[in-house]
């Protein structure tokens, strides 16, 4: 092979790495910049053989909680959670074996949903302590009647 040839084709590799590196960075510090933002991982796998935290970035809207992947290209959340039927079930610190997985100073909590739909499910988020304090803030913010998990008064 011609050593120009070989020359030329690492330079693009190295340029298509850089194009990626520079993509992956700027949707993380566009999504960063949102407000009600904040880092979290979650928790994939339950279930399987080897269960495992991803990193992610967590965005409160004003009827969803989405999470979006640190490692990928699109631009619609990977999970998007209803707020109007959403708890946390529980709060924990993370175990010895997940210390190293998740982050520094990250809280372990279980959001359940769907529990009024007949359909309930668990998603385990570990995230700083300032974010667990907002996310329980946006639910008990709800307006009136809209989260039918919090603020029912029988």
């Amino acid at each position: 092979m011609n050593p120009s040839a070989l020359l030329l084709i690492l330079l693009s590799a190295a340029g298509l790495g850089l194009i990626v590196a520079y993509a992956l960075t700027s949707r993380r510090r566009a999504m960063s910049r949102m407000a009600g933002s904040f880092d979290c991982s979650i928790r994939v796998g339950e279930g399987t053989p080897r269960p495992r935290w991803r990193l992610g970035v967590g965005l409160l809207t004003a009827t969803t909680f989405n999470w979006y992947p640190v490692f990928g290209f699109s631009r619609r959340p990977a999970i998007r959670l209803p707020r109007a039927d959403m708890v946390i079930a529980a709060r924990s610190e993370p175990a010895d074996g997940e210390r190293h997985s998740v982050l520094a100073d990250a809280q372990v909590i279980v959001l359940r949903c769907g529990d009024h739909a007949g359909q309930p499910s668990e998603t385990r988020l570990a995230l700083e302590r300032d974010a667990v304090s907002a996310l329980s803030s946006w639910l008990e913010s709800s307006p009136p009647g809209y989260n039918l998990a919090i603020g029912r008064f029988t």
